[in-house]
């Protein structure tokens, strides 16, 4: 844990303010939790991170997929649990999100209900992961996995395909190398492929090859 007292320490980005009043009202009734901010932007949210540790992010999803991505991204190269609170419950979303590398995905009505169980759950157990959404949303995450990949997955087999390595995918796309290889491992698990050359031939073959910036 980051605090001296043991409890897990939470921030809370959302850019809906009645939102995040809410959040920040339920996390601070929670006494075995310690909110170190309730801000409305990932730039704030990075300005806090710099200052205090902080175990669980608590990220609204905005209403554009890529964005929130690059987002989390940018969370997730400091190495905490993200949890992302979804407002609805669209088709791939879910998908995409924990192929980003975070931790939960809880919808946003729901979240009240187990939203401080889940952070305790991250913080005892790393390698757990938490989901909650509809029937049909699991159903198409089911269905669809192992043969599509998330917008930015196109993108860095894209620059793949262009011959870049890691560290280059990565300075193109501002990210850190280790989150190309994140995208690259579930992206030779998608497409059941043994290299780099075995995952290119396979997008391409399946269109799934975007010029990065346009996914």
């Amino acid at each position: 844990m980051s605090v001296g007292n043991n409890h897990p320490s939470v921030l809370v980005v959302e850019d809906n303010v009645l939102l995040r009043t809410g959040l920040q009202a339920l996390l601070s009734a929670e006494p075995d939790l310690v909110l170190r901010a309730a801000v409305g932007g990932l730039d704030e949210a990075l300005a806090v991170m710099a200052g205090h540790p902080v175990d669980v992010v608590v990220y609204g999803a905005g209403e554009s997929v890529a964005d929130t991505e690059r987002g989390l991204e940018r969370l997730l190269d400091r190495g905490t649990r993200v949890v992302v609170l979804s407002r609805r419950d669209h088709p791939g979303e879910m998908e995409t999100y924990l192929s980003s590398g975070v931790h939960a995905y809880l919808a946003e009505d729901a979240a009240g209900e187990c939203l401080g169980s889940v952070i305790r759950g991250l913080t005892s157990d790393r390698e757990r992961v938490y989901i909650m959404a509809s029937r049909s949303g699991l159903d198409w995450m089911a269905g669809q996995r192992g043969n599509r990949l998330s917008g930015r997955e196109r993108e860095v087999m894209g620059l793949v395909a262009n011959g870049l390595s890691n560290s280059a995918i990565a300075g193109r796309l501002c990210i850190s190398p280790g989150t190309v290889k994140r995208h690259l491992r579930n992206v030779f698990v998608k497409l059941n492929a043994v290299s780099r050359i075995d995952a290119v031939n396979k997008a391409r073959a399946a269109s799934m090859l975007v010029p990065a910036g346009r996914a």
